[in-house]
């Protein structure tokens, strides 16, 4: 429950609408938003602050340290950027493929990869399918050059490109309802607000999670906003996966063969109202994904201890 907090400031009094939110077990933090020198903002301060999101930590120090060593060991071998298109592309082209396919594209991975390389699509594939492919991609190269935050300009540029001749209202907040699965995603006239929660809560979580609790945060969050009619599971996996990018750690795939799992995961999310489930399942995901490297960065350290 919030309530007003005064301050005096040199000889003048000044009104603070705090809160007290819970962080993790047992820590709670204080969050105030400024009233003024009376209480007539008293409503608008309620409304910016009934907007902020707790951020909380959901990973344990032993996972942190095991997703660190990947990306130490993967650092060792690849830098993070349009190269891997070459020294990583097969998990590139998965990823292309794998979001698509989760979402109905029908190309195979080879169908994909040729698409990819520049290579005349088979005459069985819809336009849309390809033109799906050619999306991802611009917009995986334009995120490995752009230097900016995550904020709302992003998202919308980048649905634009996502979308491209897939969608009529690329680029665009949804106007209508839409359903997933048996879940309801906010109400359009909802959506604005939920966005201007998410983008607070990002740039407080920016500061305090760790790059992979953040990356799947992100996805999870924005997933459950679906903010546009078309399009949101592809760009919550490209979000995730920049956040990923942005702090040096390596491409997180989601597998089309996998999907059903990814599915309940997030099912049980919205239904308990708890995230840890699925920063776990996404941890578990990246460790398979990534047991080579992680065995490499293992040797690693023990070859330092025992030097």
């Amino acid at each position: 429950m919030a309530y007003v907090e005064k301050k005096r400031i040199g000889g003048k009094e000044y009104f603070y609408l705090s809160r007290n939110i819970r962080v993790s077990p047992g820590k709670w933090k204080k969050i105030r938003k400024y009233v003024g020198a009376d209480l007539s903002n008293l409503a608008l301060a309620e409304k910016e602050l009934s907007l902020v999101q707790p951020v909380r930590r959901l990973m344990t120090a032993k996972q942190m340290k095991i997703v660190d060593r990947i990306k130490a060991a993967y650092a060792a071998k690849h830098k993070i950027g349009k190269s891997l298109w070459k020294t990583e592309k097969e998990r590139m082209v998965g990823f292309v493929y794998n979001t698509n396919a989760i979402e109905g594209n029908s190309l195979s991975y080879e169908d994909t990869k040729g698409v990819l390389e520049g290579k005349k699509p088979k005459a069985e594939h819809t336009k849309r399918d390809v033109q799906e492919v050619k999306n991802m991609k611009e917009c995986i190269d334009f995120l490995f050059d752009y230097k900016g935050i995550i904020d709302q300009d992003l998202v919308l540029r980048l649905h634009a490109l996502q979308m491209r001749g897939v969608h009529p209202e690329a680029g665009r907040i949804r106007k209508g309802q839409n359903i997933v699965g048996n879940y309801r995603p906010p109400p359009p006239e909802k959506v604005p607000s939920e966005m201007v929660r998410f983008f607070s809560w990002l740039r407080e979580a920016e500061n305090l999670l760790h790059p992979f609790e953040l990356a799947g945060l992100v996805h999870l969050k924005f997933v459950k906003i679906h903010p546009f009619m078309d399009g949101n599971g592809r760009l919550s996996r490209l979000l995730m996966n920049h956040a990923l990018f942005r702090n040096g750690y390596p491409l997180l795939n989601i597998f089309d063969a996998e999907k059903m799992l990814y599915y309940l995961v997030l099912r049980e999310v919205d239904a308990k109202k708890k995230e840890k489930p699925f920063l776990k399942y996404l941890y578990n995901v990246y460790g398979n994904q990534y047991k080579d490297f992680l065995l490499e960065g293992e040797n690693r350290e023990r070859k330092t201890k025992n030097n």
